[in-house]
């Protein structure tokens, strides 16, 4: 089977999601894959920053602005104790002028945000094909043939799409760099490891007013913020240690790991809907794309959490993307 299409995007986080709806927008026609059966799950990076409001804004994306809230103020804690040792707001607040209308950054999940993106896409008669694949691709000066390949259940169905151009924003681990054999140069952490997960519980001592900021043990950091996105009574984790792998294969675990240091003996988790490890990576391609593919995203650059540039870059390295294909 064959056919066509102006631009073909793999990866449908959020940077493939802008792209395809900024193309859209300037009347470009797309289509956007990802292999993954379905949407994925979890909050994962969920700051935004001024710049990337401003962007949802020209997008005509206005349930974000309606959706993100302003961060919660950071409270941190004395190792090993629930005694505050300093509360803080994340940012100092400005007040926004009509020259800077987006002074502040915003909370809002990733699961969030990329089912706003997919609810726009979908007005735009634009789908995600999920459970497809890149398997190849050929180009020359005018065209790329790309060979993908859809899976449903147990068959598989290759389909070969003639387009002028692809996107690929199918993550750090995607296939579009390998392809074009970029290099992804930089380094790899492997000695700390990042656990991020959604959850609910309720707690007297861990209230819904503070991001809450605590540490000890083999564990460096566990931050704790509430999320009224995962449920009222849902909150979002991340911590970072040396030894703490292990907690990934045992929910109770996990459980009693921060009850243990938090101290909060009264937390009652009610459910861990979505959890995830990672190493922390520093890298970046040697070039942004080769010929008429491009790289965007975590497929062209990955970040510590710390400064919560991911998601944010990744949108704007979908917008930029657009000057090149259009």
């Amino acid at each position: 089977m064959s056919s066509q299409a102006p631009v073909l995007i793999v990866g449908s986080g959020p940077a493939g999601l802008v792209a395809a709806l900024t193309l859209l927008r300037n009347g470009i026609q797309v289509r956007i894959i990802d292999k993954e059966p379905t949407y994925r799950r979890g909050q994962r990076g969920s700051g935004m920053t001024p710049r990337s409001l401003e962007l949802f804004r020209l997008l005509d994306v206005p349930e974000v602005e309606r959706t993100a809230k302003p961060p919660f103020p950071l409270r941190v804690y004395q190792p090993g104790t629930l005694t505050p040792v300093k509360t803080f707001p994340l940012t100092p607040h400005m007040d926004p002028t009509p020259n800077f209308p987006y002074y502040n950054p915003r909370m809002i999940g990733q699961e969030t945000l990329e089912a706003i993106l997919r609810s726009h896409l979908e007005k735009l008669s634009c789908f995600v094909e999920f459970g497809t694949e890149l398997e190849s691709f050929k180009q020359d000066d005018e065209h790329v043939l790309a060979h993908i390949l859809r899976r449903d259940h147990d068959e598989e169905h290759p389909e070969t799409v003639d387009c002028h151009w692809i996107i690929g924003a199918d993550g750090a681990k995607g296939k579009t760099r390998k392809l074009l054999n970029l290099r992804f140069i930089g380094e790899t952490k492997d000695d700390i490891v990042f656990i991020t997960g959604d959850t609910r519980f309720s707690s007297q001592s861990i209230g819904r007013e503070h991001w809450h900021i605590f540490s000890g043990g083999d564990t460096k950091s566990l931050n704790i913020r509430p999320s009224d996105e995962i449920a009222p009574d849902g909150f979002q984790f991340h911590m970072m240690g040396s030894g703490i792998s292990h907690l990934m294969s045992d929910r109770e675990a996990l459980f009693d790991h921060i009850r243990s240091i938090t101290t909060a003996t009264d937390i009652e988790f009610q459910d861990l809907s979505w959890v995830s490890d990672f190493r922390p990576n520093v890298r970046m391609v040697n070039e942004f794309g080769v010929g008429r593919v491009f790289v965007a995203g975590d497929a062209a650059h990955v970040h510590s959490p710390t400064g919560g540039q991911g998601m944010n870059s990744s949108i704007q390295d979908a917008v930029r993307s657009i000057s090149a294909v259009s």
